[in-house]
Order: C-alpha cells, then sequence, then structure tokens
C-alpha cells in the first residue's frame, strides 16, 4: 500500500483580515472563518487522494480567541485519519499581531470530507503521522470515527424530533 505522511497534505494560507469579514462584535465573522477552512481543509484532502470529495461534517469547532483587523491569519490544515471514503482533516488558525507579533491559536476543528466515488475504485494511501503534533492528532481519529459512527446512526431519531414549520 502506498504510504504518504501528514505533512505532505499539509496546507497552508494566509490573509489579513478586513472590516468587511467581521460580524457587529468586531471580530472574524466564524460563517467567513468556516468557508476558509472549508477551502483550506478540501485542499489537504485533495492532496491525500485526487478525486472529487465533498464536506460531510464540521466536529470539535472551537473558537479559542477572537481574531480582529489588528491581526492577519495562518490556516494551517493536514489529513489526520482515513476510514473508507472518510478523510478527516485538522485545521487550526493561527493568529499574528501585526503590531507585538504574539502568535496563538485562535481556532481548531476537525472536519470530515467524503470521497464521491466507491472506495473500489480509488486507493487511498496509509498515512503517517511523523512529528509530535501529528501522532498526537492521529491517535485520537479513531475514537473520533467511533463518535461520528454513533451519531451517524442515531441521525434518524435525532431528526425525528425535529419540527419543520
Amino acid at each position: 500500500m502506498k504510504q504518504i505522511t501528514c505533512q505532505q497534505t499539509r496546507t497552508i494560507s494566509e490573509r489579513i483580515i478586513f472590516d468587511g469579514d467581521l460580524n457587529d462584535k468586531r471580530t472574524l465573522f466564524g460563517g467567513k472563518t468556516l468557508s476558509l477552512l472549508d477551502e483550506n481543509a478540501g485542499l489537504a484532502s485533495f492532496k491525500l487522494v485526487h478525486a472529487k470529495i465533498a464536506t460531510a461534517s464540521y466536529d470539535h469547532v472551537n473558537f479559542w480567541r477572537p481574531i480582529t483587523t489588528d491581526k492577519y491569519v495562518k490556516f494551517e490544515s493536514f489529513v489526520t485519519g482515513v476510514s473508507g471514503r472518510q478523510i478527516e482533516v485538522f485545521t487550526k488558525v493561527i493568529s499574528h499581531d501585526l503590531k507585538t507579533d504574539i502568535t496563538e491559536v485562535a481556532f481548531t476543528s476537525f472536519c470530515t470530507l467524503i470521497v464521491l466515488r466507491s472506495a473500489q475504485q480509488i486507493e487511498l494511501p496509509e498515512l503517517v503521522p511523523e512529528n509530535d503534533e501529528e501522532k498526537y492528532l492521529c491517535a485520537g481519529f479513531a475514537d473520533r470515527l467511533a463518535a461520528r459512527e454513533e451519531e451517524r446512526s442515531n441521525k434518524d431519531d435525532f431528526l425525528s424530533h425535529l419540527t419543520l414549520d
């Protein structure tokens, strides 16, 4: 089986925050954050498998620190697990203060993407974590996968309790 390192899937993008990116509290709008996350995570998954993919879920979404226009941000994503057609991508957003150059983790998330072709039509490589961060995050993949599968198995019950009006 072919192998690929987490590093080979790593995708990094940086951007300045503008007034139009902010919400009414003058911090980066969460929807904008998720849009940028989806783009970056999608590219990381493309580096793993050259196929059409779709976002299935955002898990463990955490807004740790507010992001404002006096900061620029770096989105860093890499694949942390593969199972069947599912690809899990971890993303962290690091904010850099433009005046003090202080950096801090502002946002983290795991995103699950699905390969849109059957698993028999593609061969997903074995993922190899190398550094401490990658090993730590990849080690939790099986537990996160089991939690997602349990949630999915309860989907019909959950949806049956929601009103449509």
